[in-house]
């Protein structure tokens, strides 16, 4: 009889856990090699875990809800038909022991068989002190990405965490450990270590801000009885609010609105749209455009597509293009077109179609929403005529595109004219980006389209 472990699998470079959405198969269910056994979920994308093996579901050790690092075991398969499943729920989850105040120990320090560990205390009780931010290993023990960023968000520090005892294997903090101090945890900063003959300075230390707020009963917040529905917030909803919440505790935010003529435009892509889908396949969509002016314009401007790391500014020369794309369930997605300063408007167009497909059919990787560094939203294809986006993280800038409408406007000094208008915004950090050259970078985008060389492309003579 062999046995096989099912690991929870690397979803790229970036992602070090996902949550465990539905458990396809069961404890005694038969499974054939690359069947799905489970759905898992990250902040990025949605994805099934095949069987790494024929045989029969022995043991799981997760239940659904419960957010497990890469690399760990899941669940067992034995090649054995006749294997005996251990006696365990379905889906249970790993239990962490509920700490206690710990038993008298023995007379060598440490506490006999089946002691607890003490529970963790107040801030003000324990030896914690300082503003280190928790990082992977403090050379003793090991931080999951959940705690540390549960740690990050809540302002516990370093030294604060490893005074904490841990339930979990080798005295690994757990997500309960740290949520039970943080109920017991006094609302005044911890204070700072003296030097010996000199008194603390006081320091002045923000709050906290939590991206996802306190959660309260119904009966708390009047709502008990009333006609309402609870619905669970999703990964990727998770991962939408923490990533606002963090881009604008980050970033310097300031907008810009530019007015832009599209009549060229809207003129040539009515001309060949009938045409240019049955030819290629898919629909040339305005997003197209936008994308390709600004990738030319970046190009011209690469501050605007540069990144602040630390007291340095890293200049990227290459366009990895984020556009955002609406899913059916109400949350919101940014895949990107790599290299995209290196396609034409025909082969930004398949890379917009192919990305924005898979995305709604969540078939997207983890690379394809990883390492961007220039994002569109396009908020004008739902009825807005403008929008101020907020920054995707690290990125330096964001820009929206409004509804493309008619309207007249004056065309030479002494005439009106109807004309295809449409307003093209641009949030920018300012710590970067200042608005001399976020306005520069703008004309340059209005420029392209204003002066949209139609003959360049090619389309107008093969689909004429």
């Amino acid at each position: 009889m062999a046995e096989f472990e099912m690991l929870m699998p690397k979803m790229g470079e970036s992602i070090a856990e996902a949550t465990i959405v539905r458990w396809v198969k069961n404890v005694g269910d038969t499974v054939k090699k690359d069947e799905t056994v489970l759905e898992i979920s990250t902040d990025k994308v949605d994805s099934e875990v095949p069987a790494p093996a024929s045989g029969t579901i022995t043991e799981i050790l997760y239940k659904t809800d419960d957010v497990v690092e890469v690399g760990k075991v899941i669940a067992k398969i034995s090649s054995d038909a006749g294997a005996a499943a251990k006696a365990a729920p379905a889906a249970p989850a790993p239990k962490t022991a509920e700490p206690t105040p710990a038993k008298a120990s023995s007379g060598n320090g440490e506490s006999g068989n089946g002691a607890s560990r003490p529970a963790p205390q107040p801030v003000a009780a324990v030896a914690a002190h300082g503003s280190t931010p928790v990082p992977r290993t403090d050379g003793k023990r090991f931080y999951s990405p959940v705690v540390r960023a549960m740690a990050k968000e809540t302002g516990v520090s370093l030294e604060e965490i490893s005074a904490l005892p841990g339930s979990g294997k080798d005295g690994r903090i757990s997500k309960r450990d740290l949520e039970q101090y943080l109920n017991n945890r006094v609302s005044q900063p911890p204070a700072r270590i003296m030097e010996v003959g000199k008194p603390a300075a006081p320091v002045a230390t923000a709050p906290a801000r939590a991206a996802i707020g306190e959660k309260k009963s119904l009966e708390q917040l009047g709502l008990a009885g009333k006609n309402i529905e609870v619905v669970k917030m999703s990964t990727v909803r998770k991962a939408i609010v923490k990533a606002m919440r963090n881009t604008i505790d980050t970033a310097a935010h300031v907008s810009q609105v530019h007015e832009v003529d599209l009549s060229r435009i809207v003129k040539f892509r009515e001309s060949i749209k009938k045409r240019f889908v049955q030819e290629y396949g898919f629909n040339l969509t305005y997003t197209s455009f936008f994308i390709w002016a600004a990738c030319r314009a970046l190009e011209r401007y690469p501050m605007v597509n540069s990144m602040i790391n630390g007291d340095e500014i890293i200049v990227k020369k290459f366009v990895n293009f984020g556009f955002a794309v609406a899913l059916d369930s109400g949350d919101l997605i940014v895949p990107n077109i790599k290299n995209c300063q290196d396609l034409n408007l025909t082969g930004i167009g398949r890379a917009v179609d192919d990305l924005g497909n898979r995305a709604k059919q969540g078939k997207l990787t983890p690379d394809d929403t990883s390492g961007g560094t220039f994002t569109l939203t396009n908020v004008g294809s739902f009825g807005p005529i403008m929008g101020m986006p907020l920054i995707n993280q690290p990125e330096s800038a964001i820009m929206g595109a409004g509804k493309i409408v008619k309207r007249p406007v004056m065309v030479t000094e002494d005439s009106w004219g109807f004309r295809d208008m449409v307003y093209l915004s641009l949030s920018f950090d300012h710590r970067l980006v200042d608005g001399a050259l976020a306005g520069r970078f703008m004309m340059a985008i209005e420029d392209e389209l204003q002066n949209f060389d139609t003959s360049a492309t090619g389309l107008d003579r093969r689909l004429g």
